[in-house]
């Protein structure tokens, strides 16, 4: 998933693996997508154990790339936290396709408190309550 380019690096932190599966799906959106990675959480890998696959990636990592995990308070968080102690690094939680793709439409630039509430917003934004509007008899 991950091709080198100039771009500050997106790396995902999801349970089981379905943050690769949303990037490959999203270049049906907004193309070939670069710079961005994952390390999948599994059954049976220990806390410790990813720790440590996450940070031999960090430790590569560009300073103010972004780490997107899919569950605050998840193992995927804290240990994007921990690391967070030591390496120059952002994160964002709740990862979703509006989140992705506004994450890979700012990597040009390093990953800012600003860029990285704007990515926030437009995440909330893009969850609404969707419904046809009924129609008024009176209207026909």
């Amino acid at each position: 998933m991950i091709s080198k380019s100039n771009k500050h690096e997106i790396l995902l932190l999801t349970h089981g693996g379905w943050g690769e599966t949303l990037a490959k799906t999203l270049t049906m959106i907004i193309g070939q997508i670069e710079g961005v990675s994952e390390i999948a959480l599994n059954p049976s890998d220990s806390p410790e154990d990813f720790f440590q696959k996450v940070e031999c990636k960090v430790k590569k990592m560009p300073t103010n790339s972004l780490i997107i995990t899919d569950i605050a308070g998840g193992t995927t968080s804290n240990v994007a936290l921990k690391l967070s102690q030591n390496y120059n690094i952002n994160i964002l939680s709740g990862l979703s396709s509006i989140m992705l793709i506004e994450a890979v439409m700012r990597q040009n630039r390093p990953f800012t408190e600003e860029s990285l509430n704007e990515i926030k917003e437009a995440t909330l934004m893009n969850c609404q309550h969707l419904k046809v509007p009924k129609s008024n008899p009176a209207n026909k």
